[in-house]
């Protein structure tokens, strides 16, 4: 701030001394303001030798330990990136793989309900058909059955009717009936009852 003062000054100074014409004294004041104007030069050079000391120190103690850190931190910074990325596109082909795995898991899982229901419909269907044969079967059986036993009922009742019709005919004809006899009252009694029960 003084410097400039004084700059400031030694202008104004300059300026009035050129206004009047004595050159003599004007060269010396010049001379002066550009003395006072420039440091010595052993000053100066001790000012920048300092000045490289401490730039070199600072370079040497301060800036490389600093950059290298930086460089190392940049290094790590770049490495976990790089990790961060790679596990990111494995975590998304994990992803994708698994998504993969559930649509396919979900299709089978639908075939095999498929296959599940048609079997069971198929089972359903056979047991139907073995139920409806069976139902068949013991149907016919008991028309059988009933068939068998009408037959015996009606040969029991035959022979009923045979033994009751000879003891009567005995008792009315009281004599013995020969078969030809016995024969044709039963035919003439069964051919009444049957027309009778039409």
């Amino acid at each position: 701030m003084k410097k400039k003062v004084k700059f400031i000054a030694t202008l104004l100074l300059v300026s009035l001394s050129l206004t009047s014409c004595n050159t003599e004294e004007i060269g010396d004041r010049i001379q002066e303001v550009v003395n006072n104007m420039l440091p010595n030069l052993w000053v100066t050079l001790m000012q920048l030798a300092i000045f490289l000391f401490v730039a070199i120190l600072f370079i040497f103690l301060a800036y490389k330990p600093l950059k290298k850190k930086m460089q190392k931190r940049a290094d790590y910074i770049e490495n976990n990136i790089k990790d961060s990325e790679n596990k990111k596109i494995e975590a998304e082909e994990k992803v994708e793989k698994a998504q993969q795995i559930i649509a396919d898991s979900e299709k089978q899982a639908g075939e095999l309900i498929k296959a599940a229901q048609k079997t069971a419909e198929n089972k359903a269907q056979q047991f139907e058909k073995d139920l409806a044969l069976t139902l068949e079967k013991q149907k016919r059986q008991a028309h059988k059955d009933i068939e068998a036993e009408r037959e015996k009922m009606l040969k029991e009742a035959h022979e009923e009717i045979v033994d009751s019709a000879i003891a009567a005919s005995k008792e009315i004809l009281k004599r013995n009936i020969t078969k030809e006899d016995n024969d044709k009252f039963i035919d003439d009694f069964v051919d009444k009852l049957t027309k009778g029960n039409n």
